[in-house]
């Protein structure tokens, strides 16, 4: 019995009674692949924040009564934190599959250019559009586009659905806007009878256009984050460390006060700033894959 199946036995009642706050999860969770019914998931969101809340109640109540005592104070406000982590967690579990999607629109979006290219130079060569979607399926370099092309490829050699039917559920099932107009486009082409060649190479140049004006924006990001960085972080430690130091110097704040807080900000706040930034940039940068 997996995890799912044990929130849905403790959960289920409750999710049928309010299923109604749970429904807009079913397509996210089709567009982020996650292979889950919704009830399920559903019950899996109250287990975890239950869980959390409770890990963290118990968590703060031992280490409250070791450090001042029993208080019913204390024990109110480890109720109240608790029941914040519970909900914290269990939101971002709710969220999760959005941040799938984005992850997977950001991964496609980003791939478009080389994709258009690539798919441009096969159907110049001759090749139809279920070869074109089989040799994409291949294309590892850019995984989530090749995963969107491999059920596309799966749909129409393997089970003999219609292309054309086969790009109308892609579309549907589509985490990016730009994957969903480019797919469009190529099923418009083929029903209507369009020149899918002279289609692929417009939409091979529109994307390349938007990465290049993509790089350009995330020079210019890039610049200024690690202006800030060398400017606030480096330069305004610095700074902390020597202003501090001289008030120690001078009196009136303990020696082992600011030796501590010197080595908080070294080994903790400037790796953790440090640590931030990166991510800012990965998440940020067109080359993400």
């Amino acid at each position: 019995m997996d995890v799912y199946e044990k929130s849905s036995k403790v959960f289920s009642g409750f999710v049928k009674k309010h299923k109604y706050f749970f429904e807009p999860l079913e397509p996210k969770l089709r567009i982020a692949k996650i292979k889950v019914p919704v009830e399920a998931y559903a019950s899996f969101i109250l287990m975890m924040g239950a869980t959390s809340a409770a890990v963290a109640f118990l968590f703060l109540n031992f280490i409250g009564i070791i450090s001042l005592g029993f208080s019913f104070v204390g024990l109110l406000m480890n109720l109240i934190v608790a029941l914040f982590i519970g909900t914290f967690v269990s939101g971002f579990v709710y969220l999760y599959p959005n941040f799938k999607i984005n992850e997977t629109k950001d991964k496609i979006s980003n791939s478009l250019a080389f994709v258009a290219l690539y798919m441009s130079t096969l159907a110049k060569s001759g090749f139809t559009p279920q070869r074109i979607f089989e040799m994409l399926a291949k294309f590892k370099d850019y995984s989530a586009v090749a995963a969107e092309a491999q059920k596309i490829d799966h749909e129409v050699n393997k089970l003999g659905t219609n292309l054309s039917t086969v790009l109308e559920r892609a579309i549907k099932r589509s985490p990016s806007p730009e994957w969903t107009e480019f797919l469009a486009g190529i099923r418009n082409s083929i029903v209507v009878g369009g020149d899918l060649p002279k289609y692929l190479e417009q939409k091979s140049k529109g994307f390349v256009q938007e990465y290049r004006r993509k790089l350009e924006s995330f020079s210019k990001t890039l610049t200024l984050l690690m202006n800030m960085y060398i400017t606030l972080i480096i330069v305004g430690t610095v700074f902390f460390i020597v202003i501090s130091s001289l008030m120690g110097a001078v009196g009136g704040v303990s020696t082992t006060m600011i030796k501590v807080v010197h080595y908080a900000v070294i080994f903790i706040g400037l790796p953790a700033l440090t640590a931030m930034l990166i991510i800012v940039i990965k998440s940020s940068s067109p080359w993400a894959e």
